[in-house]
């Protein structure tokens, strides 16, 4: 690991300041090793940290839970912290992540998320501007919306509802809300109601990280198995805006890195 821990989350005229953290943990239900899966020819993990070192962040750093992948980033040239292996969430790993990194509370941390390589930079300057127009949220997040029932009723598809002011009221797997006629068989999408993905890009102060960390796992979290649930829980605001631009398909199963590869 380099010794990159100085920076101290402070804003000067320059801009606005962040530093990107990318958890990046061995197991995976669907694809295990998966920040270690190659795609053409280059591990996930690094089309991650790649993509992210042009964000203009401070620091770009990767949370880890095994050696395999914390030997691999650091062999490329990039900064690892070693973390739990037991980590909840990848926000919990974050946490920990800042503790190890001496960030101070005010620090604003992007939460990249590792199977995701192609975020546009649009998307994070509006993660970015939205955290500062709405200093009520502890959260800033993006959504899409969705156009087909294949995606509406795909679990790996989360789904969010928000109300008037861009505030999160609820995250599920399911199709929420759901169309008590077009949904009965045989299925159609409503006309009147957007239904919104999320997408799994947060900004957030190592402040709220702390707080999230120490709270126990809620319930409707472990239900739906969405850690977002736990911050909604804890009664914190989560501000969601819908992207300015499309996000690319993540890597999530082996169609996904079959398409990838064929891209």
């Amino acid at each position: 690991m380099s010794d990159a821990h100085n920076y101290d989350g402070t804003e000067n005229a320059a801009g606005f300041k962040f530093v990107v953290c990318i958890p990046a943990r061995y197991g995976s239900s669907r694809l295990p090793g998966k920040p270690l899966i190659e795609l053409k020819g280059k591990a996930l993990i690094l089309w991650a940290i790649e993509a992210a070192n042009q964000l203009g962040a401070e620091q770009v750093v990767v949370a880890t839970d095994d050696t395999r992948i914390q030997k691999l980033v650091e062999s490329n040239g990039h900064q690892s912290v070693m973390t739990d292996v037991e980590h909840q969430s990848g926000t919990d790993r974050i946490a920990e992540c800042a503790n190890l990194m001496g960030w101070n509370n005010d620090t604003w941390v992007l939460n990249y998320q590792g199977d995701e390589p192609n975020i546009p930079l649009a998307n994070v300057q509006q993660v970015i501007d939205l955290v500062k127009e709405h200093p009520e949220a502890s959260i800033g997040t993006l959504y899409q919306t969705i156009d087909n029932l294949t995606d509406l009723f795909n679990p790996n598809v989360v789904k969010l509802v928000t109300d008037k002011q861009q505030h999160a009221l609820y995250f599920s797997r399911a199709p929420i809300p759901w169309a008590q006629k077009e949904f009965r068989e045989p299925k159609s999408m409503p006309n009147d109601v957007i239904y919104k993905h999320h997408i799994g890009l947060y900004m957030y102060k190592v402040d709220f990280l702390q707080r999230f960390a120490a709270a126990p796992v809620a319930v409707l979290e472990q239900t739906e198995s969405l850690e977002q649930l736990r911050a909604l829980a804890m009664g914190d605001i989560i501000v969601a805006a819908p992207a300015l631009e499309s996000m690319p398909h993540g890597i999530d199963t082996k169609a996904d890195v079959e398409r990838f590869e064929n891209s």
